[in-house]
């Protein structure tokens, strides 16, 4: 029989304790990359009954994809999709986080935002280090019960910081909202993970170590100013993280432009494009980009690294955020 990992075992423990149903999908690696799933029956019960099923669905499958649902047979929509086998046999492990008295990231049903977070950030790490994306949707109560999501903002950048931040954002721009957490497999373009990381009432705030989450950069135009030093004698008020991803860009070849939106506009993740950096030199591109954020000033504001070759985003990074 197959060997369900322990990380496994705490989702499925979960999503039962909370009242939700357990499923199971499978396809083979053709049906994969067209997103053709089919349904397996598990069997529903104890823990003990389902975790049989689904091991005994496991062995069946060999050799095949293999994802589990946590289903809300209530409002009918899934609150979770998490990819547990591949054909190679691989079971995913979930999370090294302890049960925390029944708050869990697969449905962020924490009731406090305490926590909670804390597993947000780890799916966030997990997924990256995977070399998925991490996407966004968002749905009023209304939406909510005819599965009718809006898609919000997408980080394809490498660092966990700037993605939780971004999480952390739309949390607060959507705090009557639902807001759900995609994870994205780039290759296949399919979706390996769905978790809803807030729910209307709770508080607006995504913690991390037990507390509040707060950027790992900040801009001087949409936070409290921190100087950088730029080839050790150009001073800079971006931060120093900014200017390091700046650097990258440039140092692999990469174009470098930037898009703006207002608050509304960032809501519906509908944001204008400015004008390229054409600035091959770290000097001049930290001054253009300096001369942007003065022109949007108020506005989010994100750097984009564009690979001109392959035509594709290879970096977004918000470097400026509206003062509160």
């Amino acid at each position: 029989m197959s060997d369900i990992s322990d990380s496994v075992r705490q989702q499925i423990r979960r999503l039962l304790s909370q009242g939700y149903r357990v499923g199971l999908e499978y396809a083979d690696a053709r049906r994969f990359r067209t997103g053709s799933w089919q349904s397996a029956s598990v069997a529903q019960g104890s823990e003990g009954t389902v975790l049989g099923s689904i091991a005994s669905i496991l062995d069946e499958h060999q050799g095949e994809y293999v994802q589990l649902l946590g289903i809300d047979t209530t409002a009918r929509s899934r609150v979770l999709e998490l990819m547990i086998q591949r054909p190679d046999g691989a079971v995913t492990q979930v999370s090294n986080a302890k049960i925390n008295g029944g708050k869990t990231a697969a449905v962020a049903s924490n009731g406090h935002g305490t926590g909670a977070g804390s597993d947000v950030a780890q799916s966030v790490r997990q997924l990256l280090s995977q070399g998925y994306r991490i996407g966004t949707e968002f749905a009023d109560v209304r939406r909510y019960r005819a599965t009718s999501w809006t898609s919000g903002p997408s980080y394809q950048g490498t660092r966990d910081g700037e993605a939780v931040a971004m999480l952390s954002e739309l949390v607060a721009a959507h705090e009557h909202d639902y807001v759900r957490m995609i994870g994205i497999d780039p290759q296949a373009r399919r979706r390996v993970m769905e978790v809803i990381i807030h729910k209307p009432g709770e508080p607006a705030t995504l913690s991390t170590s037990g507390g509040s989450h707060s950027s790992s950069f900040s801009s001087a135009y949409g936070g409290s100013s921190t100087s950088s030093s730029v080839g050790g004698n150009v001073k800079t008020s971006l931060s120093a993280e900014v200017v390091a991803s700046v650097r990258r860009l440039l140092e692999s070849s990469y174009q470098i432009s930037t898009e703006h939106a207002d608050i509304r506009r960032f809501r519906s993740s509908s944001w204008h494009t400015c004008k390229p950096v054409s600035a091959t030199r770290l000097q001049e591109a930290v001054s253009q980009l300096e001369s942007c954020l003065m022109d949007h000033e108020g506005e989010y504001v994100r750097l984009i690294g564009i690979d001109r070759q392959a035509r594709r985003r290879v970096h977004e990074e918000i470097i400026q955020r509206p003062q509160k």
